[in-house]
């Protein structure tokens, strides 16, 4: 298929730069109990990175340097709490596709909100260049990895980290255009069905509006947002919005610990059969975990049969990507 098609000014380069000054300048971190000094962990330097990268944008977008850094941008606002707030397009084709499906995107750029309590509390708020990676993957392999059995009866999937929700809707997007057996959807087999979820509240209320401005684009798929807290899912305490999935979906969601966690979801929550498809910047502590997890899983506690991993590599929008196919064997 044709290449993810999308406007991108040329500011990675300078964001980068600067999250690495960060990161160079901070030996400890802080704690929240009064200003104690802790050993920094993978998650802190992660994390601090990106809200470094994230301020950058905001500032550079507000004074007008530069667009922001993908999609087409077609309109910036303020919201009345003080969020920076950015409606995006994104084609899922080439330019040289009329007819290719659009959507639409609300996005948050500076996800360190002015109001932290109600903030997005992490990296929720904008498209990451593993997102991207992830919806090229879906849109060249979809037939190969997903066609007949879209074509046979509903397909449940399920996104993690969604975020502002790209890569589930693509997927949406994909399976609405497929139908069942007699040619259309019919009550008996019912609508494919792709649930996003993600944890802080602020990135759920986005991801219900993302999902509402494109419902037009997904015939015969159902989207839908949930909040799904991992450590809840996985200690028992909280059920999760789907089970038993055809395939889970993530992009950007492997760092330090949870990498573990990750694979642990994957035996959680799919099928014997099912697809597991996971982008990556490259090089990202936790990955060798993550595959170790689903290879062997009665090493990490886990049941069930183990998963086939298919890893290959891409780029985009300036970053080195690693994604994961895995089809869980029966």
């Amino acid at each position: 298929g044709q290449p993810f098609w999308l406007k991108r000014a040329p500011t990675s380069a300078v964001l980068r730069s600067a999250g690495r000054t960060f990161r160079a300048s901070a030996a400890m971190a802080t704690s929240g109990d009064g200003g104690s000094a802790r050993p920094r962990t993978a998650e802190d330097e992660e994390f601090e990175e990106a809200d470094v990268i994230l301020a950058e944008l905001r500032r550079r977008a507000a004074t007008g340097e530069s667009d922001l850094p993908w999609g087409d941008t077609k309109e910036r606002r303020e919201a009345p709490d003080g969020a920076f707030l950015v409606e995006r397009t994104y084609a899922l084709g080439g330019s040289e596709d009329p007819g290719r499906p659009v959507l639409t995107l609300l996005e948050m750029p500076y996800s360190a909100h002015p109001d932290v309590s109600v903030g997005v509390n992490g990296t929720g708020g904008i498209v990451w260049p593993g997102a991207l990676g992830l919806v090229n993957l879906l849109r060249q392999r979809f037939d190969e990895l997903l066609g007949a059995a879209a074509a046979a009866a509903p397909v449940l999937a399920l996104e993690i980290g969604a975020g502002c929700g790209l890569p589930g809707l693509c997927l949406a997007v994909l399976l609405g255009a497929t139908s069942g057996t007699s040619g259309t959807p019919s009550a008996a087999e019912g609508l494919h069905r792709v649930v996003l979820t993600d944890e802080a509240e602020a990135v759920l209320a986005n991801l219900r509006r993302n999902v509402e401005a494109n419902v037009a684009q997904l015939g015969s798929c159902r989207a839908e947002v949930a909040r799904l807290e991992w450590g809840e899912l996985l200690e028992g305490e909280a059920a999760p919005p789907a089970e038993a999935v055809d395939l889970l979906l993530g992009s950007d969601v492997i760092w330090g610990h949870r990498g573990e966690l990750v694979g642990r979801l994957a035996r959680r929550l799919v099928r014997p059969g099912g697809l597991l498809l996971i982008s990556a910047q490259e090089g990202r502590e936790g990955l060798d975990v993550f595959e170790a997890a689903l290879r062997c899983p009665e090493q990490e506690g886990g049941e069930g049969p183990a998963f086939g991993i298919e890893v290959t590599q891409a780029h985009e929008a300036g970053e080195s990507l690693v994604l994961f196919v895995c089809r869980r064997q029966l």
